[in-house]
């Protein structure tokens, strides 16, 4: 198949985009990716998320821009298109949610590009398993992310993710370490072990759509929901989004 889709998907609270600048920068660094012939405009960009903000008249949801590019024909074809949301329940945020894991290592981890195959099948371990979220782990037993989300775990003050090679990129996980770094945590990246996973006092997944959402378990480990680091940053990490779109 000589078609390949890039996209990106963004948030839009009270009809403005979220962290617009960054996902244009990551949907442009992945475009690059597929074919480095390929020049994006942001007004064009923006003028495409406008429209569709306008055109359906989307005061809150998600927007999905697509860039289906044939490598034979060097065709691009862009959508832009408000897809369904699912946003995390108060009693979600309050006690958070159940995870499990699932072998899998993308192979270009940093570039946002749409596998059908791949979403259906864990859409259905995710249903199967009655869990909100599932957690890829490597060749390597490492955990990486989850299928639409990062993940993060508290050791104390020290705020752990996996290595930043081994992982998408998400545009809130950066606004999430930024936000931790001034706001007095630390931060690490390791190689986080499925057999050591345990030792972590909290955990909590980032995307477009949860921001920061407490995980209570994963597998049979539990984690403690109501940790005052976590808290804090969730609080702060909404202070951001507030900023960002006022």
């Amino acid at each position: 198949m000589s078609e390949i889709t890039s996209y990106e998907v963004i948030r839009i609270i009270n009809r403005k985009p979220l962290f617009l600048s960054d996902h244009f920068a990551r949907f442009e660094n992945t475009l690059a990716s597929v074919d480095n012939n390929i020049k994006v405009d942001n007004i064009e960009f923006g003028s495409m998320l406008y429209k569709c903000i306008c055109d359906n008249n989307i005061e809150n949801g998600n927007i999905k821009i697509e860039a289906i590019y044939d490598r034979e024909s060097k065709a691009l074809q862009y959508i832009c298109h408000e897809i369904p949301h699912h946003y995390p329940t108060a009693e979600q945020y309050e006690y958070g949610v159940p995870t499990k894991t699932f072998a899998y290592e993308r192979q270009n981890p940093h570039n946002k590009i749409w596998n059908q195959n791949l979403r259906d099948t864990v859409d259905k371990f995710i249903a199967d398993n009655q869990i909100y979220e599932a957690i890829y782990v490597n060749s390597n037993n490492h955990v990486t992310e989850g299928t639409r989300s990062n993940i993060f775990f508290f050791y104390g003050d020290i705020l752990i993710s996996a290595k930043e090679k081994d992982i998408l990129k998400g545009v809130t996980r950066k606004y999430i370490i930024d936000t931790a770094k001034r706001n007095g945590l630390k931060y690490k990246e390791m190689d986080i072990d499925i057999n050591e996973i345990s030792v972590f006092e909290s955990a909590f997944i980032s995307g477009t759509s949860p921001k920061i959402l407490p995980i209570s378990s994963i597998n049979d480990v539990t984690y403690h929901v109501k940790n005052e680091n976590l808290r804090m940053l969730m609080q702060k990490f909404n202070e951001v989004i507030n900023q960002n779109i006022g």
